[in-house]
């Protein structure tokens, strides 16, 4: 997909860096016309560690939150 993405941007002379690997996610980045650079993300297929129901995300945070608060 972001294949596509970044051919479509060069074709279109945007300024496009990557196809960067994050190891759960593959970015591009691409320069808008205020020179901001905007990442577009997508998951790596099979990748389980964004999954919520997985990886215990909600229970990450509260713990967090108990920590900080208790400090």
């Amino acid at each position: 997909m972001l294949t596509r993405v970044r051919e479509r941007a060069q074709a279109a002379g945007i300024e496009v860096r990557g196809i960067s690997d994050h190891g759960f996610i593959h970015s591009i980045y691409l320069r808008d016309p205020n020179g901001y650079v905007v990442e577009l993300a997508a998951r790596v297929p099979d990748d389980v560690s964004m999954d919520p129901h997985l990886n215990d995300a909600r229970g990450v945070l509260q713990r967090w939150r108990e920590a900080k608060q208790n400090a």
